[in-house]
C-alpha cells in the first residue's frame, strides 16, 4: 500500500541531497579559504601608546628661581610672548645691592691713594737725590778743609824745627819754639778732626740715603697692596653683580608663557623652585610613551603611524597621520619615549597646539593570524611562569 504524501517525501529527499551537497561544498571552500588566510593571509600589528602629546621640535623651558628671596616685581602672564633676556620676575637683593655700593665707593677711593703715594715716593726720590747732593758738597767742603789744615799743619811743622834749631843757637827765645810746638800741636789735632768730620758726613749719607730708599720702598708696598685691593675689590663687584643678576628671573628663550605658578608680590620662593613655562615657536611634532617590550627593535624611523587626539573625537575629525622619527634606546620610569613627525595636509580642521593630549597607533610588522595565535598562545604560557618566578623568596646568603 502506498505511503501517505509520497510525493513530497521524494521532493524533499531530492532537495536535501543536492543542497546539502553544495552547503558542504560552501563550506569546504570556506574552510580552505581561511585556512589559507590563516596560515598565508597578511594582518598590520598595532602598537598603541601610554602617553601621547604634541609638543613644540624645540623642548620648553622652564623658568626656575637661582636664589631664594622674596618676589619683588613680576610680569608673568599666560599667554605672553616674550624674547631671550627678558624680565619675568625680580627678586629681593636689597642686602647685594648695599654691599655692591659700598664694595664702588671703596674702589673709587683706592686710585687717589695709589696716586697720592706715587707722587709722595717720586717726592721722596727727588729728596733723596738733592740730598745726596747736599752731602757730597758738604764732604768736599770738609775734604778741602781737611787739606787746608794738613797745610797748616805742614807750616806749623817747619816753623818749629825752624824756631827749634834757632833757639838751640840762642837766636830766639825757647818759649817761642814750644808756641810753636804747641801751635803745630792744634793744627794737627785740628786736621785729624776734620778728616773725621769727613768721614762722619760720607757715613751719614750712606745711611740717610738708606733711610730714604727704605720709605721709597714701604710707600711702594702700600701702592702695590692697594693695587691687589683694587682687583680683589672689582672680583667682588663683579661677583655681587653677578649674585644681584640671579635675583632677575629672564626668559632664556623666545616663545609664548605656557605655564605659571601663582604667585603674589611678596611671595617667599625657594632655590631651584619652577615659576613658569616658556613654550619656543616652531613645528610640531609628537611625542608618545610605549612599553619597551613592545617597541625595542621593532620601531624604526620612517614607520606609518597614526595619531587620534583626545579633544577631537577620531569618529568626527579622524586620524592625523604620523612617521616615526626618532626612538629612545634608554628606559625612563619603564616607558620609552618615541617622536613621530606630523604629515603634511593631514591635520584636517583640528588646530594644532603644543600640549595636545592622545593617542598613537603605530604600525610594528605584518604578519599571518597564525603567528599572531602562537605569540599569543607562548606569551599566555609564560605568564604563570613569571608570576612565579617574581613571587618566589630571594635566596638568602
Amino acid at each position: 500500500m502506498p505511503a501517505p504524501f509520497s510525493r513530497t517525501a521524494r521532493a524533499l529527499a531530492s532537495d536535501t541531497s543536492r543542497y546539502a551537497v553544495a552547503a558542504w561544498l560552501l563550506a569546504g571552500v570556506m574552510m580552505i579559504g581561511w585556512l589559507g588566510w590563516f596560515f598565508m593571509g597578511s594582518v598590520t600589528v598595532y602598537e598603541l601608546s601610554k602617553h601621547a602629546r604634541l609638543e613644540v621640535q624645540q623642548s620648553a623651558h622652564p623658568v626656575a628661581a637661582l636664589v631664594p628671596s622674596r618676589i619683588v616685581a613680576t610680569a608673568l602672564a599666560l599667554g605672553q610672548e616674550v624674547k631671550p633676556g627678558d624680565v619675568l620676575v625680580e627678586l629681593d637683593a636689597l642686602t647685594e645691592k648695599l654691599r655692591l655700593r659700598e664694595e664702588e665707593s671703596r674702589l673709587t677711593a683706592i686710585p687717589p691713594r695709589v696716586e697720592s703715594l706715587r707722587k709722595e715716593i717720586a717726592s721722596l726720590e727727588q729728596a733723596k737725590t738733592e740730598d745726596r747732593q747736599s752731602l757730597i758738597a758738604a764732604a768736599q767742603t770738609a775734604r778741602f778743609r781737611a787739606r787746608e789744615a794738613v797745610a797748616a799743619v805742614d807750616f806749623a811743622k817747619d816753623n818749629e824745627r825752624r824756631l827749634k834749631e834757632e833757639s838751640s843757637f840762642g837766636s830766639v827765645a825757647q818759649i817761642e819754639a814750644l808756641r810753636a810746638r804747641s801751635e803745630t800741636q792744634k793744627l794737627t789735632a785740628s786736621g785729624e778732626a776734620l778728616a773725621s768730620d769727613v768721614k762722619r758726613i760720607e757715613m751719614d749719607a750712606q745711611t740717610r740715603a738708606h733711610q730714604h730708599q727704605a720709605a721709597i720702598e714701604n710707600m711702594k708696598r702700600s701702592v702695590v697692596s692697594l693695587e691687589g685691593e683694587f682687583q680683589t675689590t672689582q672680583a667682588t663687584i663683579a661677583r655681587l653683580k653677578q649674585d644681584i643678576e640671579k635675583h632677575l628671573v629672564r626668559a632664556p628663550i623666545a616663545g609664548t608663557v605656557g605655564d605659571v605658578v601663582p604667585l603674589r608680590i611678596g611671595a617667599y620662593v625657594a632655590e631651584g623652585q619652577k615659576l613658569a613655562t616658556v613654550v619656543p615657536r616652531g613645528g610640531l611634532i609628537v611625542v608618545a610613551e610605549f612599553n619597551p617590550a613592545a617597541v625595542l627593535g621593532r620601531l624604526h624611523e620612517g614607520q606609518s603611524a597614526r595619531l587620534r587626539l583626545d579633544g577631537f573625537p577620531w569618529a568626527q575629525f579622524g586620524s592625523i597621520e604620523a612617521k616615526v622619527s626618532r626612538v629612545a634606546t634608554e628606559i625612563r620610569e619603564n616607558l620609552v619615549r618615541v617622536e613621530f613627525t606630523l604629515v603634511a595636509g593631514s591635520t584636517r580642521n583640528i588646530v594644532m597646539q603644543h600640549g595636545l593630549p592622545g593617542s598613537v597607533e603605530v604600525s610594528v610588522e605584518e604578519t599571518t593570524p597564525a603567528v599572531l595565535v602562537l605569540r599569543a598562545a607562548g606569551q599566555m604560557s609564560s605568564k604563570p611562569m613569571q608570576q612565579a618566578a617574581q613571587s618566589a623568596p630571594e635566596p638568602r646568603p
